[in-house]
């Protein structure tokens, strides 16, 4: 009895002291977690897994504007609510699987999205797969995928805090870093935003500027969890030829932890197998990307607009006439060429055999060239050449100023100009347009410049010796006019100071000229020396002197002793004085346009030797060369470069180039040679100074970089007594062509969870008119020629949210000018006197903005400007032309 009793105290006595007391449970939950008594009653075996479920709340905030005054009057859009993120997995290679999912929506705009799988790399936060839920049919951009790519990095595991990647975005520049204890912060910026899709022939037209910058506020003492996050993003596009051009979307998002609760659990899968596997096996989800996000939709689906904007562009040309040029043809061109990019055969067959395009087929094919693909040259080849073969030069012009760097459409034009005869006329031209397209892709990158320069271009070597095979003619030399590399120079280098005809000779100085100075080398600058003082086997004309004289400018200061070899030819007797008075005229100039040149000339002319004198005042000579600077506005210069040379003082050759400068580097936008042979004997019946011949006229159009074919205007006396009769005033067309200046098209994604769609076009289009009247009878010439140009620049930009539009921003800069040049004649006795006047209409600049809210109202803003025309400073020699030809007029 005694022993039952004492049996029952102590059974009583052991669950009295097993319990512990109030103040023992909090502190070891104060210790341990709150979890600790879950812990301690646990069942653990091999399969059990400690996983963690971290509870957020989050607000995000979007907006789009035009302009910074009015950012404070735009509508945001905020969503706002709550998430769970969990980890399901990790594998022994140190990857991680989470889940993210949305449990609350506080602002009734979040959607249903499906939870999202992504596998990553711990310790640096290194994104490698993304999956959607299985059920989820159509994985779309929204705040959760938004929310992981806030979180994950795109950087690449190992490789540093400051990286250039891949991004969903772009190649972008990713920097990682830890300015302070318990913060983190990436920034990602400097972005090639769509992978090369953003297209722009001059840079600074538009500025787009992305950048992101996320801080991370994390807990050190709990497995090192982030609690905080803050991100800040915007993107801007601007131009500096408009200050009101252009949009900026911002958006903001901040992220706080509520709850943080560790669970214990059956493992889902092996730790051998890795974490995107996991997500296959164990939850059914389907991948959806990596770090850029493959498979995920951004942004909504847009259609097709190429046949209705056809249809715009033709019906504008019904209205308004064929002779009629405004800004709505270069705003029109920009937006078919990006549709074209998309459209599929079936729309071009439509348009091209649509009757009442025909008047318009000159735009579709150009269009259909600047494509760039195997599809669209097919398409080219196959329907509009066979419907319309008269539209093969507006074909080849769009393939010359395309955009596109496709490899395997280089090579379907070289099998087209393997198909074609070489002694047709095509196959001239189309090797013409192959030549300027390889140079756009040797000018692409430093990288592939080398390559080409260093001749390991294979299939820029290969162009360049088939054409070359059967032997170098005027006609090979021009082509390779248009691919100034190594190849080209040294085949052009070889005909210079021998026993070539001079055709060649001339024809391979244009080349050796096109080509840049960093290729030039001794060999070279003697020959041209020799070239310039008239000391090679045959007697050099002095237009090949003058281009020698072109060239060996180019080679000062790098090259300076040539400046020495120059004036140690001067004397008080020279030999020609047109080419003496053309180098005197080509140094000022090249002084003019480079500061460095004039301080070089300068430093030179102080050595006693080489002072001036009396010479470069006495000189009876006309040919010149003449620099003037039009225009410098928003980071742009716009210059010209007029050469001209006479012989027995009638006209001999002339070249005419208007460049555009951003920083270092030219741009030509247009050039104009006449050239001529022998037509001083015809004029004066004199051969004592040159090879006899029958005369010739020829003139060459070189378009953005891109030189045309040889025009020939007169060959033969016959031809020319036919051309001046025909000269009854009428305006001929000389040119017309468009050139795209932009293309941009992208959708981006916010971190916000919101898209902004982006399209951005722009184009020049240009018209030549020409005009010339003779008077055999009054001994009277007049010549005018008149270049209308429109260029556009045209941007939208729409917020959505859930494909649905929440704000639309249009933009456009248009202006519209005109240049033209009018040349007046007497012949009545040699010489005769002649007087040239060129100038600038008017420039009108318009700015438009139109922006569209989710309600469908519009407001619209229209800005112009108009800056004054202007008639340009003549050289000194025309001037003094023009005064002898005014002289006529007061006796």
């Amino acid at each position: 009895m005694f022993s039952r009793k004492w049996l029952l105290l102590a059974t009583l006595i052991a669950v009295v002291t097993a319990v512990p007391d109030l103040d023992e449970i909090k502190r070891n939950i104060k210790k341990h977690g709150a979890d600790y008594y879950t812990k301690q009653n646990a069942k653990y075996d091999e399969n059990t897994v400690r996983l963690l479920k971290v509870d957020y709340w989050f607000r995000t905030e979007s907006m789009i504007y035009d302009e910074l005054n009015s950012k404070e009057k735009a509508p945001s859009t905020v969503i706002a609510g709550n998430f769970s993120f969990e980890t399901l997995h990790h594998d022994v290679e140190g990857g991680m699987l989470g889940r993210f999912s949305l449990t609350q929506c506080n602002t009734g705009n979040c959607g249903e999205p499906s939870p999202i799988y992504m596998a990553f790399r711990q310790g640096g936060n290194n994104v490698e797969h993304v999956f959607k839920s299985s059920d989820d049919s159509d994985a779309t951009w929204n705040f959760l995928y938004a929310i992981a790519n806030t979180i994950y990095t795109p950087a690449e595991y190992g490789e540093g805090d400051e990286q250039t990647v891949d991004t969903i975005y772009g190649r972008c520049k990713v920097n990682f870093g830890r300015p302070e204890d318990k913060r983190f912060r990436r920034i990602i910026d400097k972005c090639d935003l769509g992978y090369g899709a953003n297209f722009t022939k001059f840079d600074g037209l538009e500025t787009v500027a992305y950048d992101q910058d996320v801080w991370y506020t994390q807990n050190t003492k709990v497995d090192a969890d982030i609690i905080m996050i803050d991100a800040v993003e915007m993107l801007a596009f601007r131009s500096s030829l408009h200050e009101k051009h252009g949009f900026q979307v911002e958006s903001r998002t901040h992220v706080e932890i509520t709850n943080r609760t560790r669970v214990f659990v059956h493992r889902y899968c092996n730790d051998s197998v890795p974490a995107h596997s996991c997500a296959e096996q164990a939850f059914g989800a389907v991948r959806v990307g990596g770090k850029l996000y493959e498979n995920v939709k951004i942004g909504g689906a847009q259609p097709n607009k190429l046949t209705k904007l056809i249809g715009t562009y033709r019906r504008h040309l019904n209205e308004m006439g064929d002779s009629h040029i405004c800004e709505k043809h270069s705003l029109l061109y920009g937006q078919i060429v990006q549709e074209a990019r998309l459209a599929r055969r079936e729309d071009w067959e439509a348009a091209i055999r649509y009757p009442e395009n025909d008047h318009v087929l000159s735009i579709i094919a150009s269009s259909l060239g600047s494509v760039g693909t195997v599809e669209s040259l097919a398409t080219a080849r196959e329907v509009l050449l066979q419907q319309s073969p008269d539209h093969l030069d507006d074909l080849l012009f769009g393939i010359a100023q395309s955009s596109s760097k496709n490899e395997k459409w280089h090579k379907q034009l070289m099998y087209w100009l393997g198909t074609l005869n070489r002694d047709s006329e095509d196959y001239w031209k189309l090797a013409n347009t192959i030549a300027t397209v390889l140079n756009k892709r040797c000018e692409a990158t430093t990288s592939s410049l080398n390559s080409c320069n260093k001749g390991k271009e294979a299939i820029v070597n290969k162009f360049i010796n088939d054409l070359t095979a059967t032997g170098v003619t005027v006609q090979v030399l021009e082509v390779l006019e248009n691919i100034p590399v190594i190849g080209a120079y040294d085949i052009a280098k070889k005909y210079l100071c021998g026993q070539e005809a001079l055709e060649i000779q001339k024809a391979a100085l244009n080349v050796i000229l096109a080509v840049d100075k960093n290729l030039y080398e001794t060999q070279l600058t003697h020959k041209l020396i020799r070239l310039f003082r008239n000391t090679c086997s045959q007697q050099t004309p002095t237009s090949h002197s003058q281009l020698a004289i072109d060239i060996l400018l180019k080679c000062v200061p790098d090259h300076q002793n040539v400046a020495t070899l120059i004036l140690r030819t001067e004397s008080l007797n020279p030999d020609d004085q047109e080419k003496w008075n053309y180098l005197y005229k080509a140094i000022e100039s090249s002084g003019e346009r480079d500061e460095l040149k004039a301080e070089f000339w300068s430093r030179m002319r102080k050595f006693k030797v080489f002072r001036p004198n009396f010479l470069h005042r006495a000189l009876q000579a006309d040919s010149h060369v003449h620099w003037q600077e039009i225009a410098d506005a928003s980071g742009f210069r716009l210059f010209s470069t007029a050469t001209a040379e006479f012989l027995h003082k009638s006209f001999k050759r002339s070249n005419f180039e208007l460049s555009l400068k951003r920083g270092k580097k030219d741009h030509n936008l247009f050039s104009l040679s006449i050239d001529t042979e022998h037509l001083d004997q015809f004029i004066t019946g004199s051969t004592s100074h040159s090879r006899s011949g029958a005369p010739e006229g020829s003139v060459r159009i070189g378009i953005t970089g891109h030189k045309l074919p040889t025009k020939h205007i007169f060959k033969g006396s016959t031809d020319l007594l036919s051309t001046v009769w025909d000269a009854d005033g009428r305006t001929h067309k000389a040119f017309e062509g468009n050139v795209p200046l932009r293309d941009v098209r992208f959708s981006l994604p916010l971190l916000s969870g919101l898209t902004v769609n982006v399209n951005s076009v722009g184009a020049i289009s240009l018209r030549v008119l020409a005009s010339a009247e003779v008077s055999l009878w009054n001994q009277r010439s007049n010549a005018k020629a008149e270049a209308y140009t429109s260029g556009s620049l045209y941007l939208t930009a729409s917020l959505q949210h859930d494909t649905q539009q929440v704000r639309y921003i249009e933009s456009t800069v248009t202006a519209l000018s005109a240049f033209s040049t009018d040349t007046r004649a007497i012949f009545e006795s040699l010489p005769y006197d002649f007087c040239l006047k060129t100038s600038n209409s008017n420039v009108e600049i318009s700015q438009k903005t139109v922006i569209e809210e989710a309600s469908h109202k519009k407001k619209t803003y229209n800005r112009k400007r108009v800056e004054p025309g202007v008639t340009y400073r003549l050289d000194d020699s025309t001037i003094r032309q023009c005064n002898n030809y005014l002289e006529q007029f007061r006796m």
